[in-house]
């Protein structure tokens, strides 16, 4: 399931509701104008309403008079958007020039003074509609004065392509500044992620540094379960280390007295003893260093890989170099590995010392930094295994030659410990003729910080 991201959800929001906001700004916006524009027209049509009541006369037999003379000019123009008419008896008697030969059909469902009506040529008219009477005139007068509503449909048109213009300039400004607000917002939990990512990469034991009141509270969780996983993994360590301890004891005592047995002339039953003894010593070992294993995986040191490799490199010359072995190290200064020194030291120097055992003349170990992990090669010119003894090699007390020194743990620790930390152990045959040890392991950028 893809993840959505925080940041892009929040900004999205904000987008879509600062949209939404000034859409319905320009829409209200649009309403008002057009509304204010119309009240504008009908109190000019009431003005125009009253001259007209004004300006009209009856002779004494109740005819029309014309002598109306309104005082705008556009009611004398031909089809100027402004009219008025006269109705009597639903025919009308009497109209502006401006109407020239057409009339405004009004229609006897009509009521009220302010009505919408269509006129000349299909333009929608504005206009005022009231029945009076007069003297003389036994049926009352329709009287309607009328404006087309086309200017304000246009002034309308207008502003509401202004103020889309203005308020999209501001949408994008809104939307650029939620933009910048969120990445703003959310860059604290940026530095947490980075911070955490130099733990996992053992440049750093704690988070540090100041973070907002809302974020700070995590920190100090986070940074009391790193405290609570480091106690529980050291006292792990530190009770298996007691129980193994606890356990030497007894076990050479049993084998003592195997050995006073094998004295005695009981050496069938010393003998068996003795293989129980070293078979509990194997798996004491084992389970200890297993323990010692648990947890690597979050390790946050960073050891530099040279100097471990110097160092393992001088004490096996003094241990195989009379016999003129030869150990051959390329290991750059600027490679660090994440995690335990005594890890590292474990692993390469059970490689190295096994390389020795079994070489003839050379031993060559070569470090290399790739993009997010380290290789070692630890390579010699010895007999070699063969594939299927290659597999079996990282099994826990194998062993392919009972005249050498050994428990037949060493490689099965070293696989174990390179899986803790998501690395691997490869055997492999060497271009010298033996075998070749290859172990990828993290790498750190650089020295801990606290």
């Amino acid at each position: 399931m893809a993840r959505t991201s925080l940041q892009r959800r929040l900004f999205v929001g904000a987008a879509i509701w600062i949209v939404l906001a000034l859409v319905t700004t320009a829409l209200l916006l649009s309403v008002l104008f057009r509304n204010h524009l119309e009240n504008d027209l009908a109190r000019r049509l009431d003005a125009d309403f009253l001259q007209l009541v004004s300006q009209f006369d009856v002779d004494a037999q109740g005819r029309l008079l014309h002598s109306v003379a309104m005082s705008d000019p556009l009611y004398q123009r031909v089809l100027s958007g402004r009219y008025w008419q006269i109705e009597r008896g639903g025919v009308v008697s009497l109209h502006s020039r401006s109407l020239w030969d057409a009339t405004i059909a009004i229609g006897p469902q009509v009521s009220g003074e302010l009505v919408r009506l269509t006129g000349p040529r299909g333009v929608p008219l504005l206009a005022v509609v009231r029945d009076i009477t007069v003297p003389n005139v036994a049926e009352p007068l329709r009287l309607t004065v009328a404006a087309s509503l086309a200017p304000v449909n246009d002034a309308v048109a207008e502003f509401r392509r202004t103020t889309l213009i203005a308020l999209g300039v501001l949408a994008t400004g809104l939307i650029l500044a939620a933009a910048l607000q969120v990445r703003l917002g959310l860059r604290p939990l940026g530095k947490l992620r980075r911070e955490l990512a130099t733990i996992r990469n053992s440049r750093a034991t704690r988070l540090s540094g100041d973070y907002p009141a809302e974020v700070a509270p995590l920190v100090s969780d986070l940074n009391s379960v790193l405290a609570h996983n480091e106690t529980l993994i050291e006292r792990a360590r530190r009770q298996a280390g007691n129980l193994a301890h606890a356990l030497k004891t007894p076990l050479s005592v049993i084998g003592n007295e195997a050995t006073r047995m094998a004295t005695a002339g009981e050496t069938r039953r010393a003998a068996r003893l003795q293989h129980e003894v070293a078979a509990m010593q194997r798996h004491i070992d084992w389970h200890l260093a297993r323990t010692r294993i648990a947890g690597r995986a979050g390790s946050r040191q960073a050891t530099a890989v040279a100097d471990v490799v110097a160092r393992l490199q001088r004490t096996l010359q003094r241990l195989y170099g009379d016999s003129g072995l030869v150990i051959d190290i390329d290991s750059p200064d600027d490679i660090y590995f994440a995690g335990e020194q005594r890890d590292l030291e474990q692993m390469l120097g059970n490689l190295m010392e096994n390389a020795c055992k079994w070489a003839r003349g050379v031993v060559e170990v070569h470090v290399d930094a790739q993009a997010e992990s380290l290789a070692l090669w630890v390579n010699d010119d010895g007999p070699g295994l063969t594939p299927e003894q290659r597999a079996q090699a990282i099994r826990p007390g194998q062993r392919f030659d009972e005249a050498v020194p050994g428990s037949g743990l060493g490689l099965a620790i070293v696989s174990d410990l390179a899986e803790a930390y998501a690395g691997e152990l490869v055997l492999d045959r060497a271009e010298l003729g033996g075998l070749s040890a290859r172990l990828t392991l993290p790498k750190s950028s650089g020295a801990l910080t606290s």
